[in-house]
C-alpha cells in the first residue's frame, strides 16, 4: 500500500538535524521550536516527543494537537521556513486552545507570522 505524501511536512532525518542544528530556537512551557529559513516556496513542519512524555496515546494526542495549531496558523505563517516543534512534558493533557495560543506565541515570537 502507497504511503500517504504530505508535502508540507519534515520527513527526513537529516530534514530534523538541519533544523537542530541551523535554526533558532525559541521556547515556552508547552513547546520548543526551531526554525529554519528555507528556499521552498511553502512552510514545512516537523514534530517530535520524547518517550519520555507519557505513554504513545498521550504522545500521539500532543502531536496530534500540535499538527492542528499548525494547519489552523497556516494563513498567518510566512512562506519559506522549516519548523521543528518539540513538545515537553508540561503539554500532557492541556486543552487544544492552550497548545495553539503557545505555538501561535512562539511563532511571532521567531517573527514568521505575516504582520496583520
Amino acid at each position: 500500500m502507497a504511503r500517504k505524501v504530505h508535502p508540507d511536512r519534515l520527513t527526513q532525518r537529516w530534514e530534523f538535524q538541519r533544523g537542530y542544528k541551523k535554526g533558532k530556537k525559541y521556547w515556552n512551557r508547552h513547546l520548543v521550536i526551531y526554525v529554519f529559513r528555507q528556499s521552498l516556496s511553502s512552510t514545512r513542519l516537523g514534530i517530535t516527543v520524547s518517550k519520555k512524555i507519557g505513554n504513545s496515546v498521550k504522545r500521539n494526542r500532543l502531536k496530534r494537537l500540535i499538527r492542528e495549531s499548525f494547519r489552523l496558523s497556516q494563513q498567518q505563517i510566512c512562506q519559506g521556513y522549516d519548523i521543528v516543534a518539540v513538545g515537553r512534558s508540561a503539554a500532557v493533557g492541556v486543552k487544544c486552545q492552550q497548545i495553539q495560543a503557545s505555538f501561535l506565541q512562539l511563532l511571532q515570537r521567531a517573527k514568521v507570522c505575516r504582520s496583520e
